[in-house]
């Protein structure tokens, strides 16, 4: 958006008389019929104020074609951006620069937009002017921005996760990257897990594990809250929570999964299921001793009597008669499938047998 620049050579050319000025350059004042049907805005700027302007890029600023024509090519760019294009098409006009340029602009309505330009130096109307190209980026331009906050708050999530973050290729497991979280847990250093496998590692307990993943992964897109076992450098093994799914990184299939370590979950959990198995084991035994008491004590006093006499058969049939109730209770110990209680004296509970064997 600038004609002010001119190589030394057309400068000693435009001295010598207005056909001379236009010699080395191309007369656009006959290519105007063909920029009205152009898809990119097309603008001609002579003497710092636009002389022509195609539909398009009347579309583009919003201005009406009057409106442009009033204005400086400076006026509709961003205010942090002039300088950056002024510097840019002065380049561009000396051929020290030959890619376009981006930059914002400001159309009618307020609206931010961002554009690719290009300029050359043309003859107008038997004038040296600017040509410029300009072309409607914003839809790149904020999708580019929306990817890169994207990935900046991956990295930031990856990076501070208390969770393993791990990035690794699909097919062999080799580590392309890991967050802290991982090295703090595992021992390792980043140099000693980069570049090598999991499998050569020894990280999976179970290698089986990692393959039926993957084909779970194959099959299903992803794994989701898998419990797993994985050994740290010191060879202690702990209990993660492992998800995975698979990406794309710097062209080659990878997966990136993460790890919940819930080790001192299962830890608990086997706490609990051994105190429940212990309270069970006690509370069977108080049945025992509850069921078994009575007929005990009956056998004690029938023996206790066998000592001063010669058993009679009576005391022969008492005798079968609490040997038959001591195997009837073993029998029903031996059948519980079911766990109820009830209270017991000192506050303790025992297995209500006959409620179990309802069941």
């Amino acid at each position: 958006m600038d004609d002010t620049v001119v190589p030394k050579s057309q400068d000693k050319a435009g001295q010598q008389g207005k056909d001379n000025i236009c010699a080395p350059f191309r007369d656009v004042s006959n290519f105007e019929d063909l920029f009205l049907v152009s898809p990119i805005g097309v603008f001609v700027v002579q003497d710092n104020k636009f002389k022509y302007v195609n539909p398009e890029f009347i579309r583009i600023s919003g201005y009406s074609k009057e409106e442009i024509l009033s204005m400086t090519p400076l006026e509709i760019v961003v205010p942090e951006d002039r300088e950056t294009v002024r510097r840019n098409a002065i380049d561009m006009l000396k051929g020290n620069r030959t890619t376009p340029y981006v930059h914002r602009v400001i159309d009618k309505y307020g609206q931010e937009k961002w554009i690719i330009e290009s300029v050359t130096s043309v003859c107008y109307e038997e004038r040296r002017a600017t040509l410029g190209y300009f072309m409607d980026n914003t839809e790149h331009e904020l999708a580019k921005q929306a990817l890169a906050i994207s990935e900046e708050k991956f990295n930031k999530a990856f990076r501070s996760s208390p969770d393993w973050f791990v990035i690794s290729t699909l097919e062999d497991g080799f580590y392309l990257d890991v967050n802290d979280a991982f090295l703090r847990t595992s021992g390792y250093r980043r140099d000693e897990i980069i570049g090598r496998s999991s499998l050569e590692l020894g990280i999976w307990v179970d290698p089986d594990q990692r393959k039926k993943a993957l084909e779970t992964i194959e099959k299903e897109g992803r794994v989701r809250n898998l419990e797993v076992q994985f050994r740290m450098k010191s060879g202690e093994v702990r209990w993660m929570l492992w998800s995975a799914e698979p990406i794309e990184y710097h062209g080659e299939k990878c997966i990136l999964a993460i790890a919940r370590d819930i080790t001192e979950l299962k830890k608990a959990e086997q706490e609990r299921l051994e105190k429940e198995r212990i309270q069970v084991l006690l509370e069977t035994a108080g049945a025992t001793c509850h069921q078994l008491n009575q007929p005990l004590q009956f056998l004690f006093y029938l023996v206790s009597e066998l000592e001063d006499a010669p058993p009679t058969k009576e005391t022969i049939m008492k005798l079968k008669e609490q040997c038959l109730r001591l195997k009837e209770i073993t029998s029903k110990l031996e059948n519980v499938t079911t766990y109820k209680t009830i209270d017991y004296v000192g506050g303790r509970k025992i297995i209500d047998i006959d409620e179990a064997l309802k069941e």
